[in-house]
């Protein structure tokens, strides 16, 4: 079976274990939380940078907390730091570290949104320590940084940028099959047997050996 770890399509497919983003933004607050939750039975649910409210996200946070025990929430996220969009960072981050918290409380692992902020992850993880792991998912970047990353412990997942940058399919062949999984994130066009199919290329693997290898991946997120 196919696994997108991220995915923000509401599609059903029997080929294909998706995990659906729920993001609780403020107009969550007065929704009717099975509602919310909707036919979808894995899920990552958590407070997304730019949805962090600096009226609201202590309220955010508690539907959070409510949530995060909910057998189909599967991992807390997309949560994160982008200094591109959103909140002051401080806020970014104090909501990012409080999220960190109910992850380890209900020992799921972290969907990670990052964006020109990986110096202050990087001092975040080494500050906390988190037990549980942290994929930072849509990585685009050069083969330092994965290799720095996965060196620290991160996993990373790849989507659409794996289909169009050389710098991000050089960042594949360079890092631990261990540490990697796939997504089709928000990308309507994108089906995520397609990112398969290019990392097998890529990495020069049989595509049903690298199905296997990914949800053994997944699977041991929970261990």
């Amino acid at each position: 079976m196919f696994l997108d770890i991220h995915n923000h399509s509401q599609t059903f497919d029997a080929n294909i274990k998706k995990v659906f983003n729920l993001d609780i933004t403020v107009s969550t607050l007065g929704e009717d939380l099975e509602h919310f939750f909707g036919e979808n039975e894995s899920v990552s649910v958590g407070i997304h940078p730019w949805s962090v409210s600096e009226d609201s996200f202590f309220e955010q946070l508690e539907v959070l907390e409510y949530l995060a025990g909910d057998s189909r929430v599967k991992a807390i996220g997309e949560i994160g730091l982008d200094k591109l969009n959103g909140p002051d960072l401080k806020l970014q981050e104090e909501v990012f570290l409080k999220q960190i918290r109910v992850a380890e409380v209900v020992k799921k692992p972290i969907i990670v949104h990052c964006v020109k902020s990986f110096n202050e992850l990087i001092a975040i993880k080494k500050v906390v320590r988190p037990k549980v792991p942290m994929v930072i998912h849509g990585f685009n970047r050069k083969v330092d940084l994965a290799k720095e990353l996965t060196q620290k412990g991160f996993f990373l997942s790849f989507g659409r940028a794996l289909m169009e940058s050389d710098l991000v399919k050089e960042a594949l062949r360079n890092i631990s099959l261990d540490q990697v999984f796939f997504e089709t994130d928000d990308d309507k066009a994108l089906v995520v047997s397609e990112v398969y199919e290019m990392a097998a290329d890529i990495l020069k693997i049989n595509i049903e050996e690298l199905k296997d290898k990914i949800y053994q991946n997944y699977l041991e997120l929970y261990l």
